[in-house]
């Protein structure tokens, strides 16, 4: 097939044109969110402001608790990410155990992964750990059953391959001095999806 060089300019031109409007409509996504509405703002009163000072008092020394959550394990940067993660006297308090008597966070790794696809997308040029699909990177979950007092680490048969994943998780959810055991489920395979 010959081309004319009359032929190659048209194409050329209209390549140039769907990237600049790609370029525009990147740089367009790119830009800071602006809220559809103005904002109220108001300023603490002297009571409220003391009793927000009195809370965050009585949560110091709180972030070394152990807690329980999800996570995702990146084998390249040889560790976690998409972490989310609850101390665990916010569920008991709350008393929310599962019918076994577990605890565990509400966050959903598929929730999660799509929130942070969108986000990375369109902050980062696409450009982060969250590519293909959730269920396709080793993950796991954190559970805690105040019965027994033991944390258990939910995970794929991955681990196998990635023990080194251990302490990092051991580290991330502060069960250093907990209870703790690491199970493998089928479901936390990669790969493995609900069903």
């Amino acid at each position: 097939m010959t081309v004319t060089e009359e032929e190659l300019q048209r194409i050329v031109a209209a390549a140039v044109k769907v990237a600049l409007k790609e370029i525009k409509g990147e740089e367009a996504a790119q830009e800071p969110l602006q809220p559809a509405e103005p904002v109220q703002v108001s300023q603490f009163g002297e009571a409220e402001l003391d009793d927000a000072m009195r809370l965050m008092q009585s949560n110091r020394g709180k972030g070394d608790e152990p807690m329980v959550g999800i996570f995702w394990y990146s084998p390249q940067m040889g560790d976690l990410f998409g972490i989310r993660s609850h101390r665990i006297s916010d569920y008991t308090k709350a008393n929310s155990r599962s019918e076994f008597g577990s605890i565990s966070c509400s966050e959903m790794h598929e929730d999660v992964w799509k929130k942070e696809f969108h986000r990375q997308k369109y902050k980062n040029g696409g450009v982060g750990p969250y590519t293909g699909a959730y269920e396709m990177v080793p993950r796991g979950r954190i559970f805690y059953n105040p019965d027994t007092e033991v944390f258990t680490i939910a995970v794929g048969s991955w681990i196998e391959q990635y023990p080194q994943a251990v302490p990092l998780i051991v580290e991330e959810f502060n069960l250093g001095n907990a209870t703790y055991v690491v199970k493998t489920a089928h479901h936390w395979d990669i790969g493995q999806k609900w069903n």
